[in-house]
This record gives C-alpha cells, structure tokens and sequence, in this order.
C-alpha cells in the first residue's frame, strides 16, 4: 500500500511538473525570439537611415524593375542570377538586410527554421539561399510598409500604359508614417509551403498579410492547420505573436488585436478599414 501511494504521488507530481515545464519552455522561446526579433526591427530602422528615409522595400527586383544590394554571410554581394533567371533570392527583403545583422542567420531565423533550411538544401548552396530568402522566422508587412511588387504598388502604369490605380499606396518613407507606435513592420509567421513538399503548417515565412485589403483577408478564426487563415501571421507564443514596430518597439500580442487594420496601414482609420483604389 505505502508503494503505491509513493507511485501515485510521484504521478501526481509529474502531471503537475510537465505542463508548467512546458510553460516555461514556451516563455524561454518567446523571450528569445523577441530578443531576435529587437535585432532586426534596429537593423531595418538602419537601413532607412542609410537610404535617407526609404524604406526597405519587402519583395523587389524581379523583371522589369532593378534588384537592390543583397548579400551573402560572408559580406559579398549576390548575384541577382544566382538562383537562375529566377531573381527571387535578392528580391526578398532578408538578404538586403543581412549586412545590417552582421550577416549572422541567427537573427533571422529560430533553431527550427535553420534546421529545416539545412535539412531541405542538402548541401546545394542555391537552395539554401533560396529557401533562406523564404522561411525567416520573422514575415514583413510588405503590402504597407515599404511595399511589395507583387502587390502592385512599384509600377505606375501597367504594361499597356495605363495608370495604375495601386501605384504607391504603401508608406515609403520613414518620415511620412504618422502612427509609428503601432504600425506593424515584422511578426512571428508561418506557411504551408514547406521546403520538403510537405503542406503542413511549418513556421516563418517572409511576407504577412494584412487583415483587410480591398475585402477580408483572414479567416474569422485562427486556424493551427492553415497559415493564410490568419495572413501567414503565427500565433506560436500561446496565442501570441512576436510584433515589432516602426518606432523600434519589440512586444507579444494577441491575435485578437492583430485583426485591427490601423496596426496594419498608417491611413487605416478604423479596425476593419479597407483600401480603395484611386
């Protein structure tokens, strides 16, 4: 009897230890990725500082525009060929930042996300460019804060010559962002497409989508099966997502207030406001 109430109280004990274990677990991983995540917030408000006010444009460079500088960890500049005609790699905002990270993937990306990069290039450089472009741990608020090309806000006409009604309706300049307090520029993400062909829910990806463009974008409900349920956005950190913000601020939110389109685009002036073109 005295041994089976020995073994009780030990099971007791450790159903009590194992969740507040895994508590602490997730704690240490948020604290860490917000520490990552101060890091790149400070290097993106350096290049703005660099580029005298330009912002960091999200995905740029793929025909007919010119790419911009990207680089390799070891400082050198990469070709805007080297994944082919494909120039996706320098398109996509990491690689243009790396040179203010001190070319340290580590900033970019959590141990799972350099694992996965590792594990599905199998040794073959271009890939891990290519994959490294595309699963940082941190997605950027490409559509509104420095724009992205295949959002259409980079070309003034089309390819008939008609103005384009999209042309410039981002924030392009570190000066003109009027709310830089809660205007989101990076957050914890997540896809579908994984570097293996599986489609399961793998975490960090470069692009974020807003809640509201010209319609809903998200589900009403966060889904843990289906990434562009909620725009790629993460909720990793116990229904939480690592967010920074413009003015350098680094915090968790919750997802509920992450649906709130003024967090999203500086002339959004209401939580389910939409864009309307010109």
């Amino acid at each position: 009897m005295e041994l089976l109430v020995v073994i009780a109280i030990i099971g007791l004990l450790v159903g009590l230890a194992v969740p507040a274990l895994g508590r602490v677990r997730n704690k240490t991983g948020s604290i860490r990725e917000l520490a990552a995540l101060r890091g790149v917030i400070t290097a993106w408000n350096h290049y703005a500082t660099d580029q005298k006010g330009w912002l960091l444009p999200g995905f740029y460079g793929m025909a007919p525009l010119n790419p911009l500088p990207a680089f390799y960890e070891d400082g050198e500049p990469i070709p805007a060929d080297v994944y082919g005609s494909h120039r996706a790699v320098v398109a996509r905002w990491p690689y243009r930042l790396s040179k203010y990270l001190d070319h340290d993937a580590h900033h970019l990306a959590i141990d799972s996300e350099l694992s996965q990069v590792d594990e599905c290039s199998r040794g073959d450089l271009m890939k891990k460019l290519y994959f490294g472009s595309l699963y940082p741990a941190f997605g950027m608020n490409t559509m509104w804060v420095g724009g992205d090309q295949e959002r259409y806000g980079f070309m003034d006409s089309d390819m008939g010559g008609r103005p384009n009604p999209f042309y410039k309706f981002y924030a392009s300049r570190l000066s003109g962002i009027k709310h830089p307090e809660r205007i989101i520029v990076f957050a914890s993400s997540r896809t579908n497409q994984n570097a293996c062909g599986s489609g399961a829910v793998r975490e960090g990806y470069f692009r974020l989508e807003s809640p509201q463009w010209l319609g809903p974008q998200w589900n009403t409900q966060y889904d843990d099966t289906l990434a562009n349920s909620s725009g790629n956005v993460s909720a990793r950190w116990h229904d939480q997502s690592a967010v920074a913000t413009v003015n350098g601020g680094v915090e968790l939110v919750p997802m509920d207030q992450l649906r709130d389109m003024r967090r999203w685009a500086d002339q959004a002036t209401t939580s389910d406001w939409k864009f309307r073109p010109r």
